[in-house]
């Protein structure tokens, strides 16, 4: 709280914090408690937070773009109007009303008015334009009032949405979302790491954007490692299904252009390298159990061709295992594999025959001279 002592009317708005308490309708319990304790603290901050609250939702409507002079000159403009204002003496509660009122707002109007006409739009604030692609870009052309949640803790925090989805937050992540959704999709932005858990509906499938990374799913599980500034994001699927594409690729799907997407499924994960603007898939470190084996429970394997253990570990696992058949056909397996990680299972596998093995992204190659008879 202390930090906003010495905020301008430009900093208040640069704020990530105070522009999505402002846009949110009704305002969040918690954003609004936070906002109604600090001006019971600071009560002489009152004229300035209700300047950049009149401000910022004037230029919400406003997309155009000032040069670095207009926006120099307009800010101090109104850095040096807003620094005199009188407040009030008692612990006012929003809205956020000087006691010179009159003269305020009709400073306002006329600041406002001029803002507008130079062409400044709050994603233009302070700082010049922001990004596009970045989650403070993306929500900016959200032109709808967006929950955010910030993971600040240590910890990890679960957020539930509307439809029954839910995500754990990672610490140092935060994530806007409609609430509750509406229309024909399910958007969520997100800045940082979260495991999605995602009720399935075919009618409205739901996207998460991740700075450069737009994930689509109908309802499955999965993690997205995406920080602000990471060159190289991830999408981790644990269940189900997913299509990522870059933001560029989303954005031409849909003004109607071809689909060019990674469509990934479980234990599978994917990613981005920013520089050189490919995706790498591949397999995760460790795949999860997706079926337990019928006909060789707990992996426990007895005179077993290698042919018949490989095809108990691609479904159970997911996986593609290709290898020459006609090399391994006399090949077989006397092993308890167990509660043996995947890759550790294909090292003992390949140990026992004399093999070795090779993963290239989501395949997984086999290679060997051949058992005797």
């Amino acid at each position: 709280m202390e930090k906003y002592i010495l905020f301008s009317v430009e900093d208040f708005i640069c704020d990530e914090h105070f522009r999505a308490w402002v846009l949110s309708a009704p305002p969040e319990a918690e954003a609004n408690e936070f906002w109604q304790s600090f001006l019971k603290r600071y009560p002489e901050r009152s004229p300035v937070l209700a300047a950049a609250q009149s401000l910022f939702l004037t230029l919400h409507e406003s997309q155009s773009v000032p040069s670095d002079e207009q926006g120099r000159r307009m800010w101090a403009i109104i850095n040096e109007e807003t620094a005199n204002l009188a407040y009030p003496e008692s612990e006012g509660m929003l809205p956020l009303i000087p006691r010179n009122t009159f003269a305020l707002w009709r400073w306002l109007s006329v600041a406002a008015i001029g803002l507008v006409v130079l062409g400044v739009g709050w994603l233009a604030l302070g700082n010049g334009e922001k990004d596009p692609a970045s989650y403070a870009g993306q929500i900016a052309n959200t032109r709808v009032p967006l929950t955010e949640r910030t993971n600040d803790s240590d910890k990890n925090q679960a957020v539930q949405f509307s439809d029954g989805s839910q995500v754990v937050l990672f610490p140092g992540s935060r994530l806007s979302f409609k609430r509750p959704f509406t229309g024909g999709k399910r958007e969520v932005f997100l800045s940082g790491k979260g495991y999605f858990e995602v009720v399935k509906d075919d009618a409205r499938p739901f996207i998460v954007f991740a700075n450069n990374l737009v994930t689509q799913v109908v309802g499955t599980s999965f993690t997205i490692d995406a920080f602000a500034g990471d060159t190289s994001p991830s999408v981790e699927v644990k269940t189900g299904k997913v299509k990522v594409f870059t933001l560029a690729k989303f954005r031409d799907l849909e003004r109607g252009q071809p689909e060019e997407m990674v469509e990934l499924t479980a234990n599978q994960q994917v990613r981005y390298d920013a520089s050189k603007k490919v995706f790498a898939t591949s397999y995760v470190p460790k795949p999860d159990l997706l079926s337990t084996p019928q006909n060789h429970p707990d992996f426990n394997f007895r005179n077993t061709a290698v042919a018949d253990v490989f095809q108990t570990l691609e479904d159970s696992y997911g996986v593609k295992i290709e290898f020459n058949q006609e090399n391994l056909k006399n090949c077989n397996i006397t092993a308890p594999l167990g509660d043996e990680p995947l890759f550790r299972k294909l090292d003992i596998i390949c140990q026992t025959i004399g093999a070795t093995y090779e993963v290239f992204g989501t395949r997984i190659v086999v290679s060997g001279s051949g058992c005797s008879i």
